[in-house]
């Protein structure tokens, strides 16, 4: 029996499209959700305790075939917040926002942000 190239193939095309459905835009800001989470920089976090909840959009093995773009770094940003929100943190960290429109892979004329950021928990200063 010999094997086609195609049907080599098939099994890898249908697995990289099952793989690629899981993976989906986290819900945008949703009525205000995330606005009590601050971006802090570096520098501002000198002299606070904070904890590591996790890195938004680079710690998962879904990033590695498609990761949630925006039309504006301000959605990006506003999307950011809410998922630390929703992680019950209070600050992100290491904001990155990446122009995604020129891309190798995928060209469009219109903006398409990605940002990626530490999410943290800033601890209350001790008197």
């Amino acid at each position: 029996m010999k094997i086609r190239r195609s049907d080599f193939y098939t099994p890898f095309a249908v697995a990289i499209c099952i793989l690629c459905g899981c993976a989906s835009n986290p819900p945008a800001d949703v009525a205000g959700q995330g606005s009590d989470v601050k971006v802090y920089t570096t520098a501002e976090l000198n002299d606070n305790p904070y904890e590591v909840v996790g890195r938004l959009w680079v710690d998962s093995w879904r990033t590695a075939f498609r990761a949630p773009v925006y039309a504006t770094q301000d959605e990006a940003v506003a999307s950011l917040r809410a998922e630390a929100a929703r992680r019950g943190a209070n600050g992100l960290l290491n904001v990155y926002c990446l122009d995604q429109s020129g891309a190798a892979w995928f060209q469009s004329a219109q903006p398409m942000f990605q940002c990626y950021a530490v999410v943290i928990r800033v601890r209350p200063r001790s008197a």
